[in-house]
């Protein structure tokens, strides 16, 4: 019988639950792969953060999910783990409590446990990058549509983990419509659109960045993370919201360690063309900018007069109950990074009826 990865990939994020305390869960990269004497995979070696090297023993009861997808029998799948079970792989499996014992090609005892479920999660490139000062870098590269990828020093040290960008396809929010709600044109137009926007960061910059902060602070330096995503934040008759959220390292002053910057884009459900912000209000930019800071009655002169500067357009977020103002990071001297406001319905009440979101279902 043949049967979908898919659905055996579910049934192991299903199970995992399950296990609780009754398992022991390990996750790392692989060091050696070890075979018994018709080639089939009876082993393994990983080399864990938290438990050092670990065998892990494979049985006839073991479950072992390759990297990809596609639809295979039970030995298919069997042969496409173990040809993709290669040194430097990362996987992480959940296993049976009892301690067992594994000879390494070193002829070291380890410990070691039976697998009930294994998956491949990824791969460790060695060299993969390359700093300014000729510094090579590791790149551990996850196996999911989001590309996610962690840069790693010489020694293994985590420099910067980063996720994205990631567009609006397969995201989902609670009581709001979604990319799928779209017409066909206009899913294909949107996808493409966010793929033409690219990533807003500079990834190159942002490792040089955490890489002067690893220098200068030490054993106290944190790894640093990149995050870019969007997710549906409105709709209407006529439109959809889509919010983008990057979440980037934030090294001034303070306790702060990231940041987020927020922009939403509205999209034409039916044809998907991107619609001007300004286009959605029935009055001049200018009046709806007012009417933003109207909403604030505490704000000062001084800073109603920093904030009328640096309000553009993205930078108003439209949602199913609110309008919000998010402002970049040193764009308003004296708050914090990504500092912003909800706003009132008087904001919203500017809006053509075709443009007004609706209330979460």
């Amino acid at each position: 019988m043949r049967r979908n990865i898919f659905f055996s990939l579910i049934l192991f994020l299903l199970l995992l639950p399950a296990c609780g305390v009754d398992s022991v869960q390990v996750r790392g990269l692989v060091t050696e792969v070890q075979t018994g004497p018709d080639g089939v995979l009876t082993a393994f070696v990983i080399q864990t953060e938290d438990k050092g090297r670990v065998g892990v023993l494979l049985t006839g009861d073991t479950f072992a999910a390759p990297s990809g997808s596609g639809s295979w029998t039970g030995s298919e799948m069997q042969a496409e783990f173990q040809a993709e079970l290669l040194p430097d792989v990362s996987i992480s499996a959940v296993c049976l409590p009892s301690k067992k014992k594994l000879t390494a090609q070193d002829g070291q005892e380890i410990a070691a446990y039976e697998a009930d479920h294994v998956s491949i999660n990824g791969r460790l490139n060695r060299g993969a990058a390359a700093l300014a000062d000729g510094t090579a870098l590791d790149v551990l590269e996850d196996n999911n549509p989001i590309a996610d990828r962690t840069y790693l020093l010489p020694g293994g040290a985590k420099l910067l983990w980063v996720r994205g960008p990631s567009g609006p396809e397969h995201c989902y929010v609670g009581g709001l419509e979604s990319f799928d709600d779209l017409s066909a044109q206009a899913r294909e137009k949107v996808s493409a659109w966010y793929e033409d926007r690219g990533p807003l960061f500079d990834e190159a910059a942002e490792l040089e960045k955490a890489y002067s902060d690893w220098k200068s602070k030490g054993e106290d330096f944190q790894s640093h993370m990149i995050d870019q995503g969007v997710s549906p934040s409105a709709s209407s008759e006529r439109v959809m919201y889509f919010l983008t959220t990057v979440t980037l390292p934030y090294y001034g002053e303070g306790s702060a360690t990231v940041y987020s910057l927020r922009l939403c884009d509205a999209f034409d459900r039916e044809t998907g063309e991107h619609i001007d912000t300004r286009d959605l209000f029935t009055c001049p930019w200018e009046q709806v900018v007012q009417a933003i800071l109207d909403g604030d009655p505490t704000l000062d002169a001084a800073l109603r007069a920093e904030m009328e500067a640096v309000l553009t357009p993205e930078r108003v977020e439209i949602f199913s109950d609110s309008v919000s103002v998010n402002f970049a990071p040193d764009t308003l001297p004296g708050h914090t990074p990504g500092w912003g406001y909800s706003l009132s319905a008087q904001v919203t009440d500017l809006m053509y009826p075709w443009a007004a979101p609706k209330a979460r279902s």
